[in-house]
């Protein structure tokens, strides 16, 4: 009954889509190693980033603990550590007056990434436990 011209469809919006697609296309083509340095460049900017579990006060690489892999460094992200990987590595932190903040990338079945809060108190810096409700240890709510 009805005919639909597809000939004239598919050329209407041809023309506007092509170049998105080519723009997409090459933005996919862009090595890791220049979005590595794009990264590494905006870190650079914020003065009160660390990059490296070398940086972080005593107290906050103490609660961390020993077995931690630096940012970038080897790291079992799956359950087995065939080569003695730590199963726990740092991401990035900052510290900002009085509050500290560590994100740290944690590995196995649920691998998952967690923020540690801390804050200095009387010179020294305390881990701040997390309240109900808070992070990825909350427990869904029932229904």
């Amino acid at each position: 009954m009805f005919r639909i011209p597809l000939e004239g469809i598919a050329m209407r919006y041809r023309n506007p889509i092509m170049p998105l697609i080519f723009v997409i296309a090459a933005g996919a083509g862009l090595p890791a190693a220049s979005a590595e340095q794009t990264a590494t460049q905006a870190a650079a900017h914020k003065p009160d980033e660390i990059a490296s579990l070398a940086g972080l006060p005593p107290e906050i690489r103490t609660v961390i603990g020993p077995d931690v892999a630096d940012r970038d460094g080897a790291f079992a992200a799956g359950c087995i550590s065939p080569n003695g990987e730590p199963h726990s590595r740092f991401a990035g932190a900052r510290l900002h007056g009085d509050t500290a903040q560590v994100t740290m990338e944690y590995g196995g079945i649920a691998h998952y990434f967690d923020t540690l809060d801390f804050r200095r108190v009387d010179g020294r810096w305390v881990h701040v436990p997390k309240q109900p409700g808070q992070g990825v240890s909350a427990a869904a709510p029932d229904k």
